[in-house]
C-alpha cells in the first residue's frame, strides 16, 4: 500500500490516503479485541503466575478488569472509526485519532496485531521480510495488515516524524 500519510494536528493525528483495505483492517480492530476465539483469548490474557492457585486468583480478579479494558478500547476505536471521511479525489479515506485517545488506540492496535498473528498461525520468523513469499496467501494478507497496524502505532508513538500544525509527511507501508 502506498500513498498513506499522517499529520499531527492540534486535535490529534490525522491519517489520510487510507485505501479500502486499510479501512477494512481498522474496522476489524474492535472485532479482534472482542473475539471469543480461544487462541486470541490465550494470547491477550496469557497465563502469568507460577502456581495454579495464584493463576486462579489472577484469572478471577484481574482478568475481568482486563476484559473490560479491551471492551472499552474496542468501543472507543469503533466510535473514532465512525468519523472516517471519504476523500473525494481518490476514493481513499481519512481518520482523525484525537490525542486523548492515542493510548487506547496503541493498546487496541497492539492487541489486534497479536490476534491476527495467532489467528493466522504465524511465527516470529514469518514476520521477517525474506519469508513473505513462502507464506500462504492468507498469512501474507495477515502480515500486511499487521504491518499497517504497526505503521499507525509508529506514528502515534512518534517513530515517524510528522511536524506540528498539520504538515504532512508521506510514509509508505510496504
Amino acid at each position: 500500500m502506498t500513498g498513506l500519510w499522517a499529520a499531527r494536528l492540534d486535535e490529534g493525528y490525522l491519517f489520510g490516503g487510507l485505501p479500502a483495505v486499510a479501512v477494512e483492517t481498522l474496522k476489524g480492530v474492535p472485532m479482534l479485541l472482542e473475539s471469543t476465539d480461544a487462541r486470541v483469548r490465550r494470547r491477550l490474557l496469557p497465563e502469568t503466575c507460577d502456581t495454579p492457585e495464584d493463576e486462579e486468583h489472577w484469572r478471577q480478579h484481574a482478568v475481568p478488569e482486563l476484559e473490560r479494558l479491551f471492551l472499552s478500547r474496542a468501543q472507543l476505536v469503533r466510535r473514532d472509526l465512525g468519523s472516517l471521511q471519504k476523500l473525494g479525489f481518490d476514493g481513499s479515506s481519512a481518520l482523525l485519532i484525537p490525542h486523548e485517545h492515542s493510548s487506547a488506540w496503541l493498546a487496541a492496535l497492539n492487541a489486534a496485531r497479536l490476534a491476527l498473528f495467532v489467528l493466522n498461525d504465524l511465527g516470529a520468523k514469518d514476520l521477517e521480510g525474506d519469508r513473505f513469499d513462502a507464506l500462504k496467501p492468507k498469512q501474507q494478507e495477515a502480515v500486511a495488515r499487521i504491518d499497517l497496524l504497526a505503521a499507525i502505532q509508529a506514528v502515534l508513538l512518534g517513530d515517524f516524524e510528522v511536524e506540528d500544525g498539520g504538515s504532512i509527511h508521506d510514509f509508505v507501508i510496504e
